[in-house]
């Protein structure tokens, strides 16, 4: 046995823990399935595995929490129905409706049913549900995200991305979801900037009664209002999230001017929406 004290057969990159796995489908011994995807063409499914190997006595084994040979414990959390073993402490818990380990504390989440994904407390009846959310790729790096050690973030509309490519994304300039095109974050302070530019930029006489039909990609309402260069406001909710719809704008006779007016603006394709806590990493 190690001695009190020593940290030894740490394991890997990935996880730190005191077994190896042979691989089910090419019959090699890794430490993780991390450690086999980055060597392999294939990916290995962990539940598969069937055997472990002891870092300690080199004993090769069936699956189970301890050795069989020098009763080392291959690692301080166990979870054999996941073949995961660790000798980190991360507050790791085994969720059965999403099939996996997740990290955190049990007691700081729950599982809804319909998103089919593990979320934070705070957001019980206060998220959009979005059915089967996770169970997609992120739709920027389009790797997994329901199995992901990568952190996610949650926008108001409800569509998952990881949190590093939220914040490349944000970098980028680029504020709208990827896959619906609402805000990810408060936009106020751009819509404030763009009234005072409007404000301070007037069109040309010639297309001061030009006028065109948008579509808010925030709220989600067709109108008609003055075009503007610098963007196009829904008069609804204020966004300058828009897009032009029906064809090119158009001059307008002074006497219809019975539907929504705004003075100003043209696409910008960013929007309102707030930023909420995104899930942790599942392991």
């Amino acid at each position: 046995m190690e001695a009190e004290g020593q940290e030894e057969f740490v394991g890997c990159a990935h996880y730190k823990r005191k077994s190896k796995f042979v691989t089910p489908c090419c019959n090699k011994i890794y430490t993780c399935r991390f450690c086999h995807d980055e060597n392999e063409t294939h990916p290995v499914n962990r539940k598969d595995v069937t055997e472990l190997v002891c870092t300690k006595c080199d004993t090769r084994q069936k699956v189970q929490a301890e050795c069989e040979n020098c009763s080392l414990r291959f690692g301080k959390y166990t979870c054999l129905e996941c073949k995961l073993f660790d000798d980190e402490e991360k507050n790791q818990y085994h969720c059965e409706g999403c099939g996996i380990c997740r990290i955190g504390g049990r007691d700081r989440f729950f599982h809804c049913e319909k998103c089919n994904m593990c979320l934070p407390v705070k957001l019980k009846n206060k998220h959009k549900c979005v059915e089967n959310v996770s169970h997609s790729n992120c739709p920027v790096c389009l790797e997994d995200i329901h199995t992901s050690r990568i952190p996610c973030h949650i926008p108001d509309c409800g569509h998952l991305l990881h949190r590093t490519c939220f914040e490349e994304l944000l970098q980028a300039g680029h504020y709208a979801c990827p896959s619906c095109q609402t805000s990810l974050l408060d936009m106020s302070q751009l819509w404030g900037f763009l009234d005072k530019e409007i404000e301070m930029t007037p069109m040309p006489p010639e297309y001061q009664d030009y006028k065109a039909e948008i579509l808010c990609k925030d709220c989600h309402k067709e109108s008609l209002v003055k075009f503007h260069i610098v963007g196009l406001k829904c008069p609804v909710c204020g966004s300058y999230n828009t897009c032009r719809i029906k064809g090119s704008p158009k001059p307008t006779a002074p006497a219809d001017s019975n539907t929504h007016d705004s003075p100003g603006p043209s696409s910008t394709g960013q929007g309102t929406g707030s930023s909420s806590q995104g899930c942790e990493d599942s392991q």
